[in-house]
């Protein structure tokens, strides 16, 4: 009976000093919700007669550090404000402070040229805007979705690259519509810029189009005409001769050629101080328009003196108004032999 006695006390001991142990935490827990200084806290191991003795102050300590207030996490910095482009406006180039430019690729993407223009951008750490075309997004999703992965911006081109002003509306609704939905389905997000093909716009077409999809117009300052010139080296002279500050280079990224010259491009127009922005850098970083500002003494007449008799200097008799230069002849086809702008 002596050895069961012995165990006995050591069982009452052992629960002895596993109570003294767990009563801060019902205590924690009655006081609020525990924390991670509660929970971690132990009972002292050296001395269950230890434990007893301070377990009051240990259940205090515990409730204190309890009711103390968690430090709030550090902010999240503010979102950069939304770029806001022009209203009722189409932008061929930017006013910008520095040697900044935007360069553009239309048609795309391309299953094969697209991703080799892509690697010759990530090796630079350059930053394009690439104008779509819908059913080519449709056709080639994977391929909008390295556009977008890799940091580049994204524009409508339309649907299947129709002259947008000699279309219904309908049809235009359907092309612009159609070409949103696509890039949003592969993006998460719908464009802001839409290159009408051929360039061809009107005012009243652009606030329909701006009021109801949100696309402001962009087209271009420099052209090097690469759809009709496949020649790399052409296409290389020709950039670098329109080039200037603030300017929206237009290229195709379907073409081999135009992908070819873009390394020697690119190279020479940084070592020519120039830098890379998208579109919305670019719209971010432009200047408000001028108002132009009159001559002086233009825009009020002196005051004639009291007692003189106005217009008395002025010949008599009223002069035959110049005639009217005659207006140019419709053309009933696109600009620039219906080139794929």
């Amino acid at each position: 009976m002596k050895p069961l006695l012995i165990v006995t006390g050591f069982v009452a001991a052992a629960a002895v000093g596993a109570g003294m142990a767990i009563s801060p935490l019902l205590s924690a827990k009655d006081d609020g919700p525990a924390t991670t200084q509660s929970i971690s806290q132990p009972a002292n191991p050296a001395s269950g007669q230890a434990a007893q003795g301070k377990g009051a102050t240990a259940a205090q300590k515990s409730a204190a550090a309890a009711a103390q207030p968690v430090p709030a996490p550090a902010p999240e910095p503010a979102a950069p404000p939304p770029v806001t482009p022009r209203k009722n406006y189409t932008y061929k180039s930017f006013d910008v402070d520095g040697s900044y430019i935007a360069m553009t690729f239309d048609d795309g993407p391309n299953p094969e040229t697209t991703p080799r223009l892509l690697q010759i951008l990530r090796e630079r750490n350059i930053k394009v805007t690439f104008f779509v075309l819908g059913n080519m997004v449709a056709k080639h999703p994977e391929v909008l979705k390295m556009i977008a992965d890799e940091g580049h911006e994204i524009g409508s081109h339309s649907w299947s690259h129709p002259q947008l002003t000699r279309i219904s509306q309908a049809a235009v609704d359907k092309e612009l519509g159609n070409t949103s939905e696509a890039i949003f389905q592969v993006t998460g997000k719908r464009p802001i810029y839409l290159r009408p093909p051929y360039g061809s716009m009107k005012p009243t077409l652009r606030s329909y189009i701006e009021d109801k999809y949100g696309l402001t117009i962009v087209n271009w300052s420099v052209d090097p005409n690469d759809w009709k010139n496949r020649n790399s080296q052409a296409v290389h002279d020709a950039i670098m001769a329109q080039v200037k500050p603030g300017a929206i280079v237009l290229s195709h990224d379907i073409y081999a050629t135009t992908v070819d010259a873009m390394p020697r491009i690119l190279d020479e127009l940084a070592a020519k101080g120039y830098k890379f922005a998208t579109l919305s850098q670019m719209v971010a970083m432009d200047k408000p328009l001028k108002v132009a500002l009159a001559a002086p003494g233009a825009a009020t007449k002196k005051p004639k003196p009291n007692g003189t008799k106005p217009d008395a200097a002025k010949p008599t008799g009223t002069p035959k108004p110049a005639a009217a230069a005659p207006k140019p002849a419709a053309s009933s086809t696109p600009s620039r032999s219906a080139g794929v702008y």
